[in-house]
């Protein structure tokens, strides 16, 4: 298949070529939607109008569960296998019911998790995470 050019930019067969550079090379004053290739970090990367900001790619990522079980009085459990900042970054199950974030546990950006109320003794816990992530 022949291509054709566009600006500078060859473009050939069913593909765009997308802005590549550094860091460092980024614009000074992008547009809001502004897409290129990061060759510094070897990913995609969007100006959301404050920031640049990495593409993550949509069910690359490893899920993790971290499973404990209660004893009806501790209310601290860890280390769960990443920090999670916000309770509704990750998904947990008492005995395989779910729990409100910030209502039945909160978490802090630790690799803790804290429940309001002591899971019951023998009881499973799943803490099911990484829903958030930005690995690209």
């Amino acid at each position: 298949m022949q291509g054709f050019t566009y600006g500078n930019k060859k473009i050939v067969g069913r593909s765009l070529i997308l802005p590549v550079g550094t860091a460092a090379q980024r614009p000074v004053t992008p547009e809001v939607g502004a897409t290129r290739f990061n060759t510094t970090s070897g990913s995609l990367e969007v100006y959301n109008g404050l920031v640049w900001d990495t593409m993550a790619l949509s069910g690359m990522v490893d899920v993790y569960v971290d499973s404990f079980t209660g004893d009806g009085s501790t209310t601290v459990f860890g280390s769960l296998t990443n920090q999670v900042d916000n309770a509704t970054d990750i998904l947990v199950f008492i005995g395989g019911v779910y729990q409100i974030p910030t209502t039945n546990y909160t978490v802090d950006g630790s690799y803790d998790i804290t429940f309001v109320t002591a899971p019951p003794d023998g009881v499973s816990i799943n803490v099911i995470q990484n829903f958030n992530s930005t690995t690209v």
